[in-house]
């Protein structure tokens, strides 16, 4: 058989085994070519999605993650190495995914993806594909995906089990399958799941539940096979045993806009600062905010702006522009250490947040 002018003659070469599986043709091939793919979180997950993605012919990627390679992350992230560390995993994986497929057009957003910015940056991508380790972004994920009808791929782990599903996907007759929300339609409270810092991996893990994830893109993609969609793909790594769950309902969520979640998977710990140190500060450094109810701030306050606990979430867009750290307090430390929590959580720890130790209570 010749190369056919829908491939190149290298591209034939290149990708000859897909070519002899029986039902991938070369317009599969070039489907996945014309594909464009969103893969959110460059770490356990994203790593061998990212890799076989690019390997397997996608011909455009985007890369969306903030964070910085550290020594722990090398059992599980295997796009990086010792020599890598302190670099940016969107940079360094974008850089090695080019050599490993230099036809590919790779996109990279060295940032956090947040309610503000998910729209625009999805809305360039058929397909989006979770690699993150935190509630705050698969909820965020979804219901941009929902609202602006692009498939979702999900795909978790924890300790020795991870799982996926294919969610929002386009069916034959037109409707949606079901999406994340229909399994669990509101985050977890704080401190019921730990953190992903808290409750560990086994470090092959992710590999095996990203290459599941980039399966499902590929079938997606070619239309081969059968999706995991309206149910959830399970697998413990101890006992080799997998088995799907059928989701139960497939009652309508409703989903008509975005709003930020608190990322529970930050440790849910926070910088208290004592008064005297507090003290030495250069005024121009920080941004104090009094969190207590007003009765109370008119008998006694020590300045700064005034943000009552229960009105800190609604205005996390105000507070987020501040470019210095931010310093709350209260009476006794309590309702500042939450405030802090709550900006540390909703920000993805990309805010500066510190409670006063003791709060006004502390002040002799």
């Amino acid at each position: 058989m010749m190369p056919h002018e829908l491939i190149s003659e290298q591209e034939w070469k290149r990708y000859k085994r897909h070519l002899q599986l029986p039902g991938f043709d070369q317009k599969a091939q070039t489907e996945l070519k014309k594909a464009s793919v969103l893969v959110v979180g460059a770490g356990g997950l994203g790593c061998p999605i990212l890799l076989y993605l690019a390997g397997t012919g996608i011909g455009k990627i985007g890369i969306i993650d903030y964070d910085t390679i550290e020594i722990d992350n090398l059992h599980r992230q295997i796009l990086y190495n010792e020599s890598d560390v302190g670099k940016f995993k969107a940079e360094v994986a974008a850089k090695k995914i080019r050599k490993l497929q230099p036809s590919i057009e790779v996109t990279v957003f060295n940032k956090s993806i947040d309610y503000q910015n998910v729209v625009e940056i999805i809305s360039a991508f058929d397909i989006i594909v979770d690699g993150s380790d935190n509630f705050a972004t698969r909820y965020l994920l979804n219901d941009a995906c929902v609202i602006h009808h692009k498939p979702y791929i999900y795909g978790a782990v924890f300790q020795f089990e991870g799982q996926v599903s294919s969610f929002n996907i386009c069916l034959k007759d037109g409707t949606r399958s079901c999406n994340y929300r229909n399994i669990y339609p509101d985050p977890p409270a704080p401190g019921v799941i730990p953190s992903c810092s808290e409750g560990g991996v086994l470090g092959i893990l992710p590999g095996i539940i990203g290459c599941v994830q980039a399966l499902e893109v590929i079938k997606l993609i070619t239309g081969l096979g059968d999706l995991i969609v309206n149910e959830t793909w399970i697998f413990d790594a101890l006992t080799m045993e997998s088995h799907k769950i059928r989701i139960p309902s497939l009652s309508p969520v409703k989903i008509t806009d975005i709003t930020p979640i608190q990322n529970h998977c930050i440790p849910s710990q926070v910088t208290e600062i004592e008064y005297s140190a507090f003290l030495t500060l250069n005024n121009t450094d920080y941004q104090l905010i009094d969190v207590r109810e007003s009765d109370e701030r008119n008998l006694k306050n020590i300045g700064g702006i005034h943000i009552p606990l229960g009105d800190v979430k609604e205005n996390y867009t105000v507070l987020e522009k501040i470019d210095k750290k931010i310093i709350f307090y209260c009476q006794s430390g309590k309702r500042s250490r939450e405030a802090a929590i709550m900006i540390q959580q909703l920000s993805e720890g990309q805010v500066t947040s510190l409670s006063l130790k003791g709060g006004l209570n502390a002040i002799i």
